[in-house]
């Protein structure tokens, strides 16, 4: 029995060998996610020659224009004075920023207001000022050394001066803090307890450009491109297999590589082992083929200082690209390992990668002659590779294609069947038979004829499924023959998915899922109808799923709304989703006909816009959990438009007042995925709650009430970890009239108004009250006016009613008259002709006495005097006797009746008015000046 479990164990030993070489990982070149910066987003020069981070995390640059400082969200320039262009830079231990260039060395501090620069040639004499070229700064022992063109400056405790040396100085290196220097014709020296100590057999002609620590000692690298093994006993040449050419600057890697960065070239990337695992240069994988300083940040990732701008390589991610930089053009839709070759289809055509033993010669990947045009897929079937085409069907041995089918194909699988292939196309789906290398189409599903069939997968040995972009899902049952034995069936609305369109199905590790527009839905055999997949849901949510595929170690890989994750089931129906690591590349995938393979272990590929994207799963990654925000400047603005800047890291508090504005500047020096971070804020104690996620790195506040504020700040990075919380207190201040001052005085003023009030409003009072009776005097007197006014109206209009009476009268009586006299006249003219003269006469006499009737004038006299006021009376009381007829023609007169008139009233003659008014006149004693009717008017106004 043990020897029968021996074998067992031997068997599954070897067969797990025998997989694990077939699954061996294949080298693919690629290149690394990059950013680009040129001179216009930096706003320096175009040659960049050294980097270097704060305590903070914040990068400095040293450019030809000055220091380049970068916070993860903005670029800053600091120009240096007398300097054309920086070459060096260190930040040592106080975050002091120490620099060199032509004709200058110094540091950068923090200040309140900004950094500012001091130099330092001022500890220089005269003869030791003119510098040159300054290489290196370099910190060793406490101390900043500068590595200028022939001498070594040491600054220490405000103190420079420089070192004497041995020889013509080269250039220095510190390396685990042994401190290395190379002199022309002499070698390598090391400082020991402040001397040079020699090292034997290290005399060599080239310029040292780095020394890199490895587990035997260390790696010498010369401007040449010569690597030499540095020991106790000298160097050792060591064969790298690749000719660099000229050498700029080399550095190891956290990870134990090393990373060689030349002057045309670019940069070389190689294994803890000196093993070449990458090259990148211009147009694959660099801006620039000019290489003038590298460094790996707080994040393991690779500044790429180069001649003309900075290239950010994102090499601590498990991603990388295969597209045109290394020789593979167009929209990635399919890749497969066969017979340990890469193959890669887009939509130019099938492409595959050279040997490994000449993937640095030129562009890795090549395209497979024939197969220009779109590729939708590669099946392996019967140990056979099939390239799916848009113009068909092809056998892939090598490089060559044996067409198969010339109507477009999606996709060949495996039967039960040796040798029985199906397939899907344009048209539907087609069965094919494959003896001694001779395809043959032996069956087509005719019921799904017209049915463009991408999307298959086995149920079991026989039964199909067909899902249709629009149409729904078909099932297919075949015999043991693969002939098709019942009705196909058709699945849609009716059968409990959500709808017809968008249904696709999918293997996952021997399991069928079928995704639809509302999330992921399994079919039950027993009903054969559909329901949700809950554990699906769960994790994914009801958004349709593109594409998903599963490899052996139960983790499932899925594109969903143009967004990769990673399932890693974790227990029954347990998962756990993987997708902020994905938020680097999601912007490249594609979203045509969205596809993921598994080459190996170590390599999914995922088709993208430009090419794939390469994933490697079993990479560690690297992320940096302790950050921070960091207040880069406060700025405040008064209401007479004046700006103030200040640098919070030097200012405890600041003061502003109500009619002012402040704002705040921030940013998080994470570099890994910087472009995704967000900031919230809130400000106390006016805020209870955060603010929502932004990405603005700024915020501004005005018209603040007074009081104190405290403004708390926080980061989110790529992958959601949030920051430690950032705060920065400010104070607005008591505006003048609320300040304790202003209150005593409004205390006073208090006191004096309670005492002065009452006699001010008893003093009101009265003035008030005068004020109301003299109103109200004046009210009466408008109100006497009024009412006169309406009394001399009224009594206006009785008087033109009397006088119009008075008129209609005197007219009356003028007729009367005028007819009794033409009466009269006629009678006295027709004496002579009538016998009796006596009975006329006696007629003549009674007309006279008709005519001398006072009632008439009684009537006249009464509405005279009603218009005139009792005129009448006042002629006669003005002790003046006045005949009868003197009283009526002043009567007549004050009317401004005429002599005519008067005439016929008084029955006299017009000579006979004249004679009575001069008898009225003397009567009233008028003298010859004054105007009779004027006197006579005057006497009814007195």
């Amino acid at each position: 029995m043990k020897n029968i479990l021996r074998i067992i164990f031997f068997l599954l030993f070897l067969f797990q060998e025998v997989n694990s070489q077939n699954m061996k990982p294949s080298v693919i070149r690629n290149t690394p996610l990059k950013e680009h910066f040129d001179s216009n987003d930096y706003k320096g020069g175009i040659q960049n020659w050294a980097f270097d981070q704060t305590s903070e995390g914040i990068l400095y640059i040293a450019n030809n224009e000055g220091l380049l400082e970068f916070d993860g969200r903005e670029w800053n320039k600091y120009e240096v004075p007398f300097s054309t262009r920086l070459r060096a830079l260190k930040v040592d231990s106080q975050d002091r920023i120490f620099v060199g260039g032509q004709g200058q060395i110094g540091y950068f501090t923090k200040t309140k207001n900004d950094l500012i620069f001091t130099s330092l040639l001022k500890y220089l004499p005269n003869d030791k000022q003119d510098i040159a070229e300054t290489w290196k700064v370099l910190e060793f022992d406490g101390k900043i050394i500068f590595n200028t063109e022939s001498e070594l400056f040491i600054f220490e405790d405000n103190n420079l001066k420089a070192m004497t040396l041995p020889g013509y100085l080269r250039f220095a290196f510190n390396v685990e803090n042994r401190f290395f220097a190379q002199f022309y014709e002499k070698g390598l020296y090391e400082i020991i307890n402040n001397e040079f100590i020699h090292i034997k057999g290290t005399e060599i002609e080239y310029d040292i450009i780095a020394i890199l620590p490895n587990n035997n000692g260390y790696y010498c690298l010369t401007r040449e491109g010569e690597m030499h093994l540095l020991n106790d006993s000298g160097y050792t040449l060591i064969d790298l297999n690749v000719n660099l050419g000229t050498v700029n600057d080399a550095i190891k890697l956290n990870s134990g590589e090393y990373v060689i960065g030349t002057q045309s070239n670019g940069i070389f990337i190689f294994n803890s082992n000196l093993i070449l695992k990458n090259h990148l240069t211009k147009k694959e994988g660099l801006s620039d083929r000019t290489v003038k300083s590298l460094y790996e940040d707080d994040f393991h990732n690779l500044w790429v200082g180069l001649n003309n701008g900075i290239d950010y390589l994102k090499i601590n991610l498990p991603f990388s690209l295969i597209n045109e930089e290394v020789g593979v053009e167009g929209t990635g839709y399919a890749a497969i390992r066969f017979n340990n070759e890469i193959y890669l289809g887009t939509n130019t055509g099938a492409f595959i990668q050279k040997k490994e033993q000449h993937l640095l010669e030129g562009y890795p990947f090549k395209i497979i002659a024939e197969s220009e045009g779109q590729v939708y897929n590669f099946s392996e079937v019967e140990n056979k590779l099939i390239l799916n085409h848009d113009r068909g069907a092809f056998e892939l041995k090598g490089e060559n294609l044996t067409q198969i089918q010339d109507i477009g194909s999606w996709k060949f699988m495996n039967t039960k069947i040796p040798n029985l292939i199906v397939g899907g196309d344009y048209r539907g789906i087609s069965l094919f038979n494959n003896e001694i290398n001779n395809w043959s189409t032996i069956q087509r599903v005719e019921a799904l004829e017209e049915q463009s069939s991408r999307i298959m997968e086995f149920e079991n040995d026989s039964t199909l499924w067909m899902t249709h972009v629009s149409k729904g899902a078909f099932r297919i049952e075949f015999n043991s023959n693969l002939n098709i034995q019942k009705k196909i069936q058709k699945f849609g609305k009716n059968d409990g998915l959500p709808s017809n369109i968008m249904i696709d199905v999918y293997s996952l590790n021997d399991n069928l899922v079928f995704t639809t527009e509302k999330g992921i839905y399994d079919f039950n055999l027993n009903s054969h109808t559909f329901s949700p997949n809950k554990y699906f849901n769960k994790w994914l949510g009801t958004e349709y799923v593109s594409t998903m595929i599963s490899n052996r170690n139960n983790s499932i890989y899925y594109i969903q709304n143009k967004k990769f994750g990673n399932l890693i089931q974790k227990g029954f129906g347990t998962f756990e989703n993987k997708i902020h690591i994905f938020k680097h590349i999601n912007k490249f995938i594609s979203d045509d006909l969205a596809n993921i393979s598994i080459l190996d272990k170590n390599n999914v590929l995922i088709g993208a816009k430009e090419g794939f994207i390469n994933y490697t799963p079993n990479k560690k990654l690297y992320i940096n959990k302790n950050f921070q925000v960091l207040l880069r400047k406060v700025e405040t603005q008064s209401s007479t438009d004046s700006i103030n800047t200040y640098n919070p890291s030097y200012v405890d508090n600041i003061e502003i007042t109500e009619t002012s504005s402040i704002k705040f500047h921030y940013a998080a020096p994470y570099f890994d995925g910087f472009k995704d971070l967000k900031y919230s804020y809130r400000l106390l104690p006016l805020d209870e709650n955060w603010s929502k996620w932004s990405s603005s790195g700024e915020k501004e506040f005005t018209h603040l009430p007074f009081g104190e504020y405290t403004l708390e700040i926080k980061a989110q990075n790529i992958y959601e970890l949030e920051s430690n919380i950032s705060t920065f207190s400010f104070e607005v201040l008591t505006p003048w009239y609320f300040s304790n001052w202003a209150k005593m005085c409004y205390l006073i003023i208090t006191i004096i108004s309670l005492t002065l009030i009452p006699l001010i409003q008893q003093k009101k009072y009265r003035k008030e009250k005068s004020i109301i009776y003299k109103n109200k005097d004046e009210e009466i007197k408008i109100k006497d006016k009024e009412i006169n006014k309406l009394e001399n109206e009224k009594l206006k209009s009785e008087i033109n009613l009397k006088n119009d009476q008075l008129t209609t009268i005197t007219m009356h009586l003028v007729k009367n008259n005028d007819f009794i006299q033409d009466v009269q006249n006629k009678i006295i003219s027709s004496l002579d002709q009538i016998d009796s003269k006596k009975e006329l006469k006696n007629i003549i006499k009674t007309i006279d006495k008709e005519l001398s009737n006072n009632d008439s004038w009684d009537q006249f006299a009464y509405h005279f005097d009603q218009v005139h006021g009792n005129y009448l009376k006042k002629l006669s009381d003005n002790n003046i006797k006045l005949s009868p007829r003197e009283i009526k023609l002043a009567a007549f007169l004050r009317m401004n009746m005429s002599s005519k008139e008067i005439s016929k009233m008084l029955n006299i003659t017009s000579r006979g008015v004249e004679l009575a008014r001069y008898r009225l006149r003397k009567k009233l004693n008028l003298k010859r000046t004054q105007n009779l009717v004027e006197y006579l008017i005057d006497l009814d106004n007195s």
